[in-house]
């Protein structure tokens, strides 16, 4: 069992946000698909989300509790998913983009564990490098502002080499982007798959960069100015990057 708080109902306006930034432009040829909390893309070439989004609250980040872990293929993708099956032998781990420590309630909490979420990953780069980010973006969320979130593989590395009877994709690297509206800041981070150790800092690129790399669009919804502004912005001490110490 994980710990990770359960509240069987939302917060009212919580389910719904009227603006979601976190939110990157659609891929074409990719099917946009709405879970309770977070939206993924996901690529049938690559068997694969290309990217999940989602918010993050102070509330949300302060949660405590257990879940279970339980993996299964996501009904909505209307191409399928790949399975867990497929990770049988393969050297990989099933990781997951929204993390279930991320998520406050019994459905969005569940829908973490879909395939649509998931992506291989080295046993190690999860343990240590791609868990460590996740538990400082909570920390940051903790500091008192929502934050917004998109990531997944950097599908712009094709081709790759596959495993499973689903010909699951493995990614070379992962990418993570970050978003916070009223301290008008934003950081993006691109982690190679055979990591093993390293300090986020160490990964910390602009929004820009990671753009560059991905061919995506983040937060489009943002006012131009703004956008423009936070993701060119290489400024990474408006980041605390010391709460992992605390």
């Amino acid at each position: 069992m994980k710990k990770l708080l359960c509240l069987s109902i939302l917060l009212p306006g919580l389910m719904i946000q009227a603006q979601q930034y976190e939110l990157p432009a659609p891929s074409p040829r990719e099917q946009q698909v709405k879970h309770t909390l977070f939206t993924v893309s996901y690529n049938e070439n690559y068997e694969l989300p290309s990217w999940a989004a989602w918010q993050i609250t102070p509330e949300q980040a302060g949660a405590t509790g257990t879940f279970k872990e339980k993996y299964a293929e996501d009904p909505k993708v209307t191409t399928g998913t790949a399975s867990n099956k497929d990770y049988k032998n393969a050297g990989f781990i099933i990781g997951q983009l929204v993390p279930p420590e991320d998520m406050f309630s019994s459905p969005a909490l569940e829908e973490t564990f879909l395939m649509s979420n998931t992506v291989p990953q080295k046993p190690a780069f999860n343990k240590y490098v791609w868990k460590a980010l996740e538990k400082l973006i909570r920390e940051w969320a903790k500091e008192g502002n929502t934050l917004y979130i998109a990531a997944g593989p950097v599908l712009a590395d094709a081709p790759f080499g596959t495993f499973g009877s689903n010909k699951v994709s493995i990614p070379t690297r992962y990418y993570k982007v970050v978003l916070d509206v009223n301290g008008e800041r934003a950081i993006g981070f691109i982690i190679r798959n055979n990591v093993a150790s390293g300090v986020p800092k160490t990964f910390a690129l602009s929004v820009d960069e990671v753009e560059k790399i991905t061919g995506i669009d983040f937060f489009p919804q943002l006012p131009d100015e703004m956008e423009q502004q936070v993701e060119s912005s290489k400024d990474f001490t408006k980041w605390n990057f010391k709460a992992l110490e605390q």
